[in-house]
């Protein structure tokens, strides 16, 4: 493995976004753990747990292959284990309930994970392995594009019930977005999302509180004590940062003014603590993770590997766009959800997650990055006018090609 392969990248990436959470994390959550548990050390504790299991789990996956997943049978275990972990959520008794929403399975005070997590993991699993065994016929509507979107309405329907109204529609898009590349027809993805709007719409509108959210964003200052708090408290301390923050622990908003200080709003924490630099290097290292992440995708369909290509998209769109959305809630360009911040968030449920989906993306990469795919001039060699091939060397490859291969051989037999 070199730096300058993807999968070098991906790890160099990956560290740098887990350091910074392990630092915003202590930063952010210190106060209200001095205040409310205890220890400000307890938030740390929990969170480099998490990334100690995750970290295993990633290097399991890396172990173990992404290609054992692909069987359709092993697809369908994995999609019906996230269905199953949905609705044990909503059994009393079982389900955790935590802000008006059963979202949780916990095991005693210490233990627990959110199923809807796992649930992302899950339909791109699925539909990565439904797409490569039926590659040939995803321009068709049943086997090409109804049953995927049922899978996909299915966990869906199962978050909204929770309720999470926001990893619903973060679940329904994610999915969406994967089939789109996986070859269903554009004419289905359009009729389907123009049907959901109105539904989505009304989902909204039934539900007071989500009514109020939209609101808010629309205007936060009519609401500034009640659903526009968050949003007024993250937007003080993003202007407050101004270009290089006020240095890391020194921000204010985190104590107790700013509601999920370490989870869904520690972006706008590390803009207040690290200033715009800080928050603009923070987007420029996701945008690499994304570009690398097209990378594999790209080694894995020259490889003619549909399932790794679909499968390396699927999780680049997962953690890339989740990121996306975390700012733009932050920001105030997007009504307020709560969806964490990969690898930078606080909560166990999330980095593990995260550091799983990227164990597949360096299974993807390392398999194929070490061999190397002829460029289109050395499989079709260039022809002059009377079709003749020109520059051609032995078994079609072009000279140029042939005599690199040559200097490659000579230096591996070299004292």
């Amino acid at each position: 493995m070199r730096l300058s392969n993807p999968s070098g990248l991906i790890i160099c990436l990956v560290t740098c976004l887990l350091g910074i959470g392990m630092l915003m994390v202590y930063s952010s959550d210190w106060a209200s753990s001095m205040g409310i548990k205890g220890s400000g050390s307890q938030a740390l504790i929990s969170h480099t747990t998490g990334l100690v299991i995750g970290v295993g789990m990633a290097v399991g996956i890396v172990l173990l292959g992404y290609w054992r997943l692909e069987p359709l049978v092993i697809a369908y275990i994995l999609l019906g284990l996230a269905a199953v972990g949905l609705m044990l959520v909503l059994v009393p008794g079982i389900g955790s309930v935590h802000g008006g929403a059963r979202r949780w399975i916990r095991f005693g005070s210490l233990i627990g994970f959110q199923p809807s997590e796992f649930a992302k993991l899950g339909i791109i699993l699925f539909l990565a392995s439904w797409t490569a065994s039926n590659r040939e016929r995803m321009h068709e509507l049943a086997r090409g594009f109804l049953i995927p979107l049922a899978a996909i309405v299915g966990l869906t329907v199962l978050t909204v019930v929770e309720p999470d109204f926001g990893t619903a529609t973060f679940l329904a898009a994610l999915g969406m977005m994967v089939l789109t590349v996986a070859g269903a027809r554009w004419l289905y993805i359009g009729i389907t999302v123009l049907a959901a709007a109105p539904v989505a719409g009304l989902l909204v509108y039934l539900e007071p509180y989500r009514m109020a959210r939209l609101l808010a964003f629309l205007d936060p200052w009519n609401d500034s004590s009640g659903a526009g708090y968050h949003l007024i408290q993250s937007w003080i301390a993003l202007g407050s940062g101004g270009l290089v923050g006020k240095g890391l622990g020194g921000g204010y908003q985190k104590l107790l003014f700013l509601p999920e200080s370490s989870g869904d709003f520690v972006f706008a924490v590390l803009g207040e603590e690290l200033g715009f630099l800080g928050a603009f290097g923070l987007v420029v290292i996701f945008a690499m993770l994304a570009w690398q992440g097209m990378r594999v995708a790209r080694m894995a369909k020259d490889h003619n590997d549909y399932f790794g290509h679909v499968l390396a998209l699927g999780v680049t769109f997962m953690i890339c766009y989740q990121a996306a959305f975390n700012m733009a809630v932050a920001l105030g360009c997007v009504p307020t959800k709560g969806i964490a911040l990969p690898f930078i968030s606080s909560g166990g449920s999330s980095i593990l997650s995260s550091l799983a989906a990227i164990g597949l993306l360096l299974s993807v990469a390392m398999r194929y990055e070490c061999e190397e795919v002829p460029s289109r001039s050395a499989v079709r060699p260039a022809q002059n006018a009377a079709g003749t091939t020109v520059g051609a060397g032995p078994f079609g490859l072009s000279l140029g090609r042939a005599a690199f291969l040559r200097k490659k051989r000579k230096r591996m037999v070299a004292p």
